[in-house]
């Protein structure tokens, strides 16, 4: 990057964080920095600026770097981080209106991390470039005092084990002896309400709310979780060294912190996306880039945007759902009214709004600042936006006339691609898997169950997953899960067969008369 190219960006920067603030968004002191583009790839691969060492983060390094030198498609734009500052990277080779148009992005991401309401909770709990930084020291002075396959082998199971997290993140977890106390409690009113009555007096109902109150004292944990290495810091019988703890809490703490991230993706993409078409336009219209330079980041932004047949853009769908906000609200296109009128006419000319000018905008800004990802697809994605958005499913085919790959629409209902889209952003494919019983047989072995939601799981990710907890654990650990047993394949009719894996440290067994 040239010395004159460095200034203008200096230049800009200021006038940017101005249109910002005019357009009301929420605007801090940033830390821009200029890097190499290995810089930014190793950003990308290592998660943060600087982290501990891990195989997959050499393996992501790799896998980026080579689709950047052999296929062409350039580094990514860019990467922000929701740390206070909040930093940001710029890579010198990128063209100067490229590095403008991400300037401005970057002040509609750190609006969204500022206002929405999930993230700001995690950018509350964690400070998570310091932590990184210093985990990098602590985790190499691990590796040199107990050995590198030690290391490894801890550090590989927690990395196996941190996606899975409750299905609903937002939801508070609450102290399991404190919940225990407070089901207990509930159990014994409901009892005193039953002993209370003239007539009617259930014994049976006595004798079942009893066994109840005798299986909530004893189970371990009082009801299931879904957050499996905090259960195994809280209650691993090994019982971990005070360096392995501090693997796991680090990977944990940083599995969470993407987590909150990866949960509104969607929004925060499309919000960000939406902040850098205004503040770009606003921009030109001041004379502040010139019409070539308008002309580039346009081609940027196109690219950005493109509808894809091969993966869901979440750029360019984000950006569809508040520009279909702001025009809906503008005109009154919600509520009961508007959802029961069935006459496809009305709805061109509908103007019914009775909350003033800009309550689109306002909408939008209520949407960044309140939803999740899941919240907006369930409230806002419906046929109509489905069907403006051109959110298909397509399969790619081999047309046998010319020999040529073809994507044709395999699904177009858009009841059947809503929930596919909840799904997506409630699970992100990662299976539901619970903690049932850290004390089953009496004996402290860890027994989970897995909540099947249409797809078996991996046999080999499976295995490795329960020898991966054992090293934490330190007791067999055995897991609930099902098979797809196929019945008639003419009718695509299946059923499903229970199984019990069992890993103790030495061989692997599969029960399936579970």
């Amino acid at each position: 990057m040239r010395d004159s190219e460095l200034e203008r960006l200096r230049e800009i920067e200021p006038e940017i964080k101005r249109i910002a603030e005019d357009m009301n968004l929420t605007t801090k002191e940033i830390d821009f920095e200029i890097v190499s583009s290995r810089r930014m790839i190793e950003a990308m691969a290592y998660r943060f600026p600087t982290n501990f060492s891990h195989w997959s983060f050499g393996r992501d390094y790799d896998r980026i770097r080579t689709i950047y030198e052999h296929r062409g498609a350039g580094i990514p734009y860019e990467v922000v981080w929701n740390f206070s500052p909040p930093k940001a990277f710029l890579v010198e080779t990128n063209p100067i209106a490229l590095n403008i148009l991400i300037i401005a992005h970057v002040y509609g991401h750190v609006d969204f991390y500022l206002e929405n309401k999930f993230l700001k909770k995690a950018a509350d709990c964690y400070d998570l470039a310091r932590e990184a930084r210093s985990a990098e020291r602590r985790f190499k002075e691990y590796q040199r005092k107990h050995g590198l396959e030690e290391y490894e082998k801890t550090i590989e199971s927690a990395f196996s084990l941190d996606a899975y997290h409750p299905p609903d993140r937002m939801v508070e977890r609450e102290d399991d002896e404190r919940l225990r106390r407070r089901l207990i409690d509930l159990k014994k009113k409901k009892m005193k309400d039953v002993q209370r009555r003239e007539f009617n007096r259930d014994k049976n109902e006595l004798f079942r709310i009893k066994k109840e109150i005798d299986k909530l004292q004893s189970a371990d944990p009082p009801i299931p979780r879904y957050d499996i290495l905090n259960y195994i810091l809280e209650k691993s019988p090994k019982p971990l060294k005070g360096w392995q703890e501090d693997v796991v809490s680090t990977v944990k703490t940083q599995g969470e912190f993407f987590e909150y991230q990866k949960r509104n993706k969607l929004l925060n993409e499309g919000w960000a996306t939406f902040v850098h078409c205004k503040i770009m336009r606003k921009l030109f219209e001041e004379g502040l880039i010139s019409q070539k330079e308008h002309q580039e980041y346009a081609r940027f932004h196109s690219q950005v945007v493109s509808k894809s047949k091969t993966k869901f853009n979440w750029y360019d769908v984000g950006l569809a759902l508040f520009e279909d906000l702001i025009y809906r609200w503008d005109r009154g296109m919600h509520g009961k009214e508007f959802e029961n009128s069935k006459d496809p006419h009305k709805w061109l000319s509908w103007k019914k709004n009775e909350n003033g000018e800009n309550a689109g905008l306002a909408k939008a800004f209520e949407v960044r600042k309140n939803y999740t990802d899941r919240m907006a697809v369930e409230s806002f994605f419906d046929g109509a936006f489905i069907r403006d958005a051109e959110i298909y499913i397509w399969e790619k085919r081999i047309n046998p006339r010319t020999g040529m790959i073809e994507y044709v629409i395999a699904e177009d209902d858009p009841k059947v691609i809503k929930k596919l889209l909840q799904n997506k952003v409630s699970l992100y494919g990662t299976p539901i898997i619970r903690v049932q019983n850290g004390n089953y047989r009496g004996n402290n072995e860890l027994y989970l169950k897995h909540e099947f939601t249409g797809f078996e799981l991996n046999p080999k990710l499976e295995r490795g997953a329960l020898e991966n907890l054992y090293h934490l654990w330190g007791k067999p650990v055995h897991l609930e899960t099902v098979e797809i047993v196929e019945e008639n394949k003419e009718k695509g009719k299946m059923s499903l067969k229970g199984l019990i894996h069992t890993y103790d440290g030495k061989e692997h067994k599969i029960n399936k008369e579970a």
